[in-house]
């Protein structure tokens, strides 16, 4: 992978953890509101806006939740990942100071 590519993964990967809280408190703010309102009002109307705001967020609730697991599936890929490249690398250093070490034929 290159260089200049990392830093711009890693900024994507925190940009989308932020975005995944945000969200998350944003759904609680307005589960909260909902709730106060169906204490204050229960008319019909109301009762049909709660419905529709319940609906909407219990969807974007379904939405956070699988790209909650495509992230968690994404940090143990590159938590494999980086271990192998790690491996990968100190073998090579080994393989390297054997050569070096090795009499010129």
């Amino acid at each position: 992978m290159p260089q200049a590519a990392r830093p711009q993964a890693a900024s994507d990967s925190e940009w989308l953890d932020d975005m995944v809280t945000k969200l998350q408190t944003e759904l609680e703010r307005q589960l909260n509101r909902v709730l106060e309102a169906s204490k204050e009002g229960n008319d019909a109307r109301t009762r049909a806006a709660d419905a529709a705001t319940l609906a909407s967020l219990e969807r974007t609730l379904e939405k956070l939740a699988r790209m909650e697991q495509a992230r968690a599936l994404v940090r143990e890929t590159k938590i494999s990942k980086q271990g192998a490249r790690d491996a990968l690398e100190r073998r090579l250093d080994k393989l390297a100071a054997a050569a070096k070490k090795k009499p010129a034929s």
